[in-house]
């Protein structure tokens, strides 16, 4: 057999989290720049800057991102001399902030430090990059071979962002282990496969058992356990199963029916504009046991959706059967769905489908 390698990010989580980047970022240099977004470099700052006086690390300069997580918003933060001159890149912020920096610290060969300011994605600890075109359309992925040297995640900063971010973040973790689980069905991989199969269940089990407090405590700005563990399965878990359910290139067991649906629903005018991803996916999953026929999960994720929120029904999202008919065929010809265990069918889908439309 062949050498391969897995690489996993460390992480350090807490109200107090930032304190500890001297302890991890010292071993790379001297100099950092920190790239994000607006709203997340001005709720990070202070404590960013704190976490370093005193010590041999010093932060050379704030610079925002862009608006989109582009080729061409990193190019121009290639070409900014303190970033070049950086011995490290802190990337503060929500998804596209850090895939930015992500595109920026990969062409400069530059280590980087994350630092989610919100609990929606995996992107802070994933290996891979989501890339769009200026105009927001989506472009494609990047695979990284490495990812951030550690993840620094503040409680307190997370328990002040805005509710709907942990909204959706809960609906599109829960997909995780529903289409992983699925997807390996009937296989036996190897040892990180096989790891990150089983590892997959911790994106779901935490956001059922502390989901409905978790969002609680963010509407009332409070960095509770509970906030705290649905953080984790969104921030780590995720990105963790991500990494170790890939095989370089291939997604393998990282699609489902959850995504393909969304992304076809994207093909229906001004859905992907009007609608957030993680509550279409949370949704999708329902679609996606109602096909496999397994119906206690349905039952209990269904049950569960209703609790804190999330859509159980087609109408919720705002889709009619008949717009549904017009993008099922390309649901079925989807990548997140090439490594499900059995063939879709236009037929099979719509019959499911029809027990959600109200």
């Amino acid at each position: 057999m062949e050498n391969y390698s897995v690489i996993i990010p460390s992480y350090t989580v807490g109200p107090e989290a930032y304190k500890e980047i001297p302890r991890y970022c010292r071993l790379y240099g001297r100099t950092a720049v920190v790239i994000g977004g607006t709203k997340a470099m001005a709720a990070a700052r202070e404590k960013l800057l704190q976490a370093v006086d005193g010590s041999d690390l010093s932060i050379t300069g704030f610079f925002l991102y862009g608006n989109e997580a582009t080729y061409e918003a990193a190019a121009v933060l290639e070409d900014t001399r303190q970033v070049k001159e950086a011995d490290m890149i802190f990337a503060v912020g929500g998804g596209k902030a850090i895939d930015t920096a992500k595109l920026a610290a990969l062409h400069l060969g530059k280590p980087f430090f994350t630092f989610p300011t919100i609990a929606s994605n995996c992107a802070s600890a994933s290996s891979v990059a989501i890339i769009y075109h200026p105009d927001g359309s989506f472009r494609e992925f990047v695979h990284y071979l490495d990812t951030t040297k550690h993840i620094f995640i503040d409680t307190n900063i997370i328990a002040h962002a805005p509710w709907d971010y942990l909204f959706a973040g809960i609906g599109d973790t829960c997909a995780k282990y529903y289409e992983v689980s699925i997807s390996a069905r009937g296989e036996t991989p190897e040892h990180y496969l096989a790891m990150g199969v089983t590892l997959s269940r911790m994106c779901m089990e935490p956001l059922v058992l502390y989901g409905e407090k978790a969002l609680a405590d963010n509407k009332a700005h409070i960095p509770s356990y509970e906030l705290e563990q649905c953080a984790l399965a969104i921030i780590v878990t995720t990105g963790w199963v991500s990494m170790l359910v890939s095989r370089e290139h291939n997604m393998l067991y990282n699609g489902g029916v959850a995504h393909a649906l969304f992304y076809s629903l994207c093909e229906l005018p001004g859905f992907d504009a009007t609608h957030i991803h993680g509550v279409v996916v949370g949704f999708g999953i329902l679609l996606q046991l109602l096909i496999d026929r397994d119906y206690e999960e349905y039952e209990k994720l269904r049950a569960f959706n209703q609790k804190i929120g999330l859509p159980v029904s087609f109408a919720e999202i705002g889709v009619t059967m008949e717009e549904l008919e017009k993008v099922v065929d390309r649901l079925i010809v989807d990548e997140d769905v090439e490594h499900f265990p059995y063939r879709l069918t236009h037929e099979q889908i719509m019959e499911a489908a029809r027990k959600l439309a109200d």
